[in-house]
């Protein structure tokens, strides 16, 4: 099952709560982590999306960058 980008940056804020109550400076620092990664992946597939959504219905070979 394919997650969306939003489910991403659902999971996103959720470890920004995380980060908000860990009282450890190192869990801090890898939950702002993993929510920059999450994020990220975010920005990612909307990318992605915003290509095959402008690209579609062009030959495949234009869409590889061949045309």
């Amino acid at each position: 099952m394919t997650m969306t980008a939003q489910e991403y940056r659902a999971n996103a804020r959720q470890c920004l709560s995380w980060a908000e109550s860990a009282r450890d400076p190192g869990n801090r620092d890898a939950f702002l982590d993993l929510a920059a990664t999450w994020v990220g992946a975010a920005a990612r597939i909307e990318h992605v999306a915003r290509i095959e959504k402008s690209t579609a219905g062009e030959p495949p070979l234009r869409r590889m960058g061949a045309g």
